[in-house]
């Protein structure tokens, strides 16, 4: 009597193991699954801070890139004029010495 078979109008159902099993593996690759979001989060996070300070630098190296700029054309501008002076209007830097010119 022990060894009675249920009817066939009972349905069969899954060993309760298999479904524990299942659900754990599911559990486990949706914890894994959101700690790959949080790591995701969080790197895309820190890049994109990198990616400002970049940014800043970037501007701040432009900024002094156009003021040497400005720096070397006024430079240049003066060389230039000197170099004029010498050649059109044959003029010398003066000596170090001290000249005095007395108009009568």
């Amino acid at each position: 009597m022990a060894d009675r078979e249920p009817p066939a109008s009972v349905p069969q159902r899954f060993p309760v193991p298999g479904w524990v099993l299942v659900s754990a593996v599911l559990l486990v690759l949706v914890v894994i699954s959101s700690f790959g979001v949080i790591y995701s989060a969080h790197k895309s996070r820190e890049l994109f801070r990198e990616l400002e300070q970049v940014r800043r630098a970037e501007n701040e190296i432009q900024i002094e890139w156009r003021q040497l700029l400005l720096e070397r054309s006024t430079l240049s501008a003066h060389a230039r004029v000197e170099a004029m002076a010498r050649s059109e209007l044959q003029m010398v830097p003066a000596s170090g010495e001290l000249r005095i010119l007395v108009l009568e």
